[in-house]
């Protein structure tokens, strides 16, 4: 995988492949970052799915993210469990508790029948949903991969 970033903090730094995928595989909502033609940086929060080195999407197949995507697929994206407030006796000392992952990648549309309900069962199962059937899977939702070129592990108050 391509590094697209270094930790400037390396005892926040995680890079234990398996505690990073498992931070992917609990989490339940992801922060897509996208960069426009303007060159303005665009956020947006979403439903998401991890498996086998990449992330599955889906939501309206029109709208500023697509708009975005349609120029420039690279993306980043950060998924964070267990964020809360570190109390300390000073507000030097004060800081957060999370465990993070950062990644960069390229997104995917996915147009092929096949590949979109795969994807939408990747969801379903992430989920714990029901299964989609193949007369649910329309144009009205668009379908995404995202295929991961590096991720970051990141950790603070937590040792595990």
């Amino acid at each position: 995988m391509v590094n697209h970033q270094e930790v400037r903090r390396k005892d926040k730094e995680v890079t234990d492949q398996t505690w990073i995928e498992n931070i992917l595989k609990r989490g339940q909502v992801l922060y897509l970052g996208l960069s426009g033609e303007d060159g303005w940086p665009y956020v947006v929060t979403m439903s998401y799915a991890y498996r086998n080195g990449a992330v599955y999407l889906h939501g309206a197949p029109v709208g500023k993210k697509n708009d975005i995507l349609s120029v420039n697929p690279k993306v980043c994206f950060q998924v964070a469990l267990d964020v809360d407030v570190a109390p300390a006796e000073t507000a030097a000392k004060y800081s957060m508790k999370y465990r993070s992952v950062t990644c960069f990648g390229r997104l995917v549309t996915l147009t092929e029948p096949n590949d979109r309900l795969e994807a939408l069962n990747i969801l379903m199962d992430h989920y714990k949903g029901p299964r989609t059937e193949e007369k649910d899977v329309n144009s009205k939702v668009w379908v995404a991969r995202i295929d991961i070129e590096s991720m970051t592990g990141k950790r603070s108050v937590y040792t595990d």
